[in-house]
């Protein structure tokens, strides 16, 4: 059976994006299209969903207090959220109630595919095992989570080494680091580092933190998501 998908987005041609997607991926069936949290609310009155792909910025009632309603309901229902609010507070708060996964916009289908696909395995173990779980059954249930915003393996050209030290500072010194910065402190390529960050950023890993100057265009930051 196809997994049940709610789309929660103000934009209708966003939402036919999403539909568009969503249902070009074998497995998913997109139940039902809401453009504001209460038409969301209601929906899951009515129908029976397994998935919410959900936006932050909608008027009357954003993301951030849909997800709330939603957990309040009890409702058994995941919700990814796809959404341009990267501010770190609301990324950190959609994780603390539940989100699987954080897609910013604009977003390449090879990311949502991705989410999906990972989602759907996680979907698919929780029909393996019986009503009481042993340790292992709930090991691979909550690595399977997490791998929705990991990769086992690097592209081309990327070193976990690197990868590791780039991480390590990011942490360290806890504020977002733009490209050049990153290249200077881990002694790579203005090139190279970037690659590194995008990979971070592609993996819901890490978010950008656009730095307003007083002349030019914004500095793109790149802060890593604990």
């Amino acid at each position: 059976m196809d997994i049940q998908v709610l789309i929660v987005e103000d934009d209708p041609m966003v939402s036919d994006i999403h539909r568009k997607f969503i249902t070009s991926i074998d497995g998913f069936a997109v139940t039902g299209i809401a453009s504001t949290g209460k038409e969301a609310l209601e929906i899951l009155e009515t129908k029976d969903i397994n998935l919410i792909i959900l936006d932050i910025f909608m008027p009357t009632m954003d993301g951030i207090e849909t997800m709330i309603k939603i957990r309040e309901s009890g409702k058994d229902v995941d919700i990814i959220l796809i959404t341009a609010a990267m501010e770190g507070d609301t990324v950190k708060r959609c994780l603390r109630f539940g989100a699987l996964d954080y897609i910013l916009k604009p977003f390449k289908f090879e990311r949502l595919c991705a989410s999906l696909e990972n989602y759907k395995k996680m979907y698919q173990k929780r029909f393996e095992y019986s009503d009481k779980y042993a340790q292992s059954d709930i090991d691979n249930l909550l690595l399977t989570a997490r791998d929705l915003n990991t990769s086992s393996e690097l592209p081309k050209g990327l070193q976990n080494s690197t990868l590791e030290k780039i991480i390590e500072k990011m942490i360290e010194l806890e504020h977002p680091l733009s490209a050049d910065e990153v290249a200077v402190i881990c002694g790579i390529s203005r090139v190279t580092a970037r690659r590194y960050l995008e990979y971070l950023l592609y993996y819901g890993k890490a978010v950008i933190e656009p730095q307003h100057l007083k002349v030019g265009r914004p500095v793109n930051k790149y802060r890593y998501l604990k």
